[in-house]
């Protein structure tokens, strides 16, 4: 059955002041295939859009479902893991017609609309009508300091419901301190719950990092033994997505397992005793570097 989408405005806002962290209460009921976030800075000199991170820090946003939180990353490497997708998901901007009005949109995609089957397209919304009376959808932004953010979101819905949560596509963030020019990383799945399927590891750029001076530029991962990427360089692996209608930016080394776009090449948690993940980077590092798995799976595990 078809279902319409609805769009709405999210104005259940509150803590919006510069240097905090403002939260956005998301109603429950519908299911949400996206919601877009407008970001703006009044106060500043200039009719232009601002840049994503002029109004989100290097701090962690994050999505609260229930009681977990199944997104955690800054509002930066949100905006590069979608243009990944399609430089047509990226943050767009707009300019005002005076100083302090420009505004940039940053969406937030719980559907995936750039796969090809519509059915993996849609299957992926977020479904909130299984949510009891204590439990909560929230997004949770961090400002910058020194601002004056002027904030507005509004999604896109629809009225499907199976009446219980259903698998949606959960971001992790892992932080590892980097002091060489390599870095080695064993049972990067430890704890994750076994029924989620691993679909894309995003390796970001060295905090100590500039105009990527020290980003990965190869990578070798091993599971249980077998050899999954063998020593792929940067180069090779961005050719790769690029052949598979990906889109990836500066900033990043990913490996994605569905790159194929099929949801049987993704890796369940469970068949991975064992991963050693070895990343090579351009220089030595004395930093930390950021790994975002994306799993897809059940939203209360």
């Amino acid at each position: 059955m078809f279902y319409p989408t609805s769009l709405i405005q999210l104005r259940d806002i509150s803590g919006m002041a510069a240097g905090s962290t403002m939260t956005i209460n998301c109603p429950k009921g519908p299911r949400y295939r996206r919601i877009i976030l407008g970001m703006q800075d009044s106060g500043a000199g200039t009719n232009a859009a601002p840049a994503v991170t002029a109004i989100i820090p290097t701090n962690d946003m994050s999505v609260v479902l229930g009681s977990k939180v199944v997104r955690r990353l800054t509002g930066a490497q949100l905006d590069l893991l979608n243009t990944l997708n399609g430089s047509q998901y990226a943050s767009y901007g707009v300019a005002g017609a005076t100083n302090g009005t420009g505004i940039t949109y940053l969406p937030i995609y719980f559907e995936e609309p750039w796969r090809k089957r519509a059915d993996f397209q849609n299957g992926l919304a977020l479904e909130t009508g299984w949510m009891d009376p204590n439990g909560v959808f929230q997004i949770k932004l961090p400002l910058t300091t020194g601002i004056t953010p002027v904030i507005s979101a509004f999604a896109i819905v629809d009225a499907f419901s199976s009446g219980k949560p259903n698998p949606i596509m959960k971001y992790y963030s892992d932080d590892a301190s980097t002091t060489a020019a390599t870095l080695d990383l064993a049972n990067i799945f430890q704890g994750a719950p076994p029924s989620d399927l691993v679909d894309t590891i995003s390796l970001f750029d060295p905090s100590d990092s500039s105009s990527q001076s020290k980003q990965v530029t190869k990578a070798r991962l091993i599971l249980n033994g077998q050899i999954v990427v063998d020593d792929v360089t940067l180069d090779q692996m961005t050719s790769l997505l690029k052949g598979a209608d990906m889109n990836p930016a500066v900033g990043a080394y990913h490996i994605v397992f569905d790159h194929d776009d099929l949801f049987e090449s993704l890796r369940a948690v469970g068949s991975i005793g064992s991963s050693q993940l070895t990343l090579t980077l351009k220089a030595s590092s004395t930093g930390t570097l950021r790994r975002i798995t994306q799993r897809l799976g059940d939203p209360t595990l």
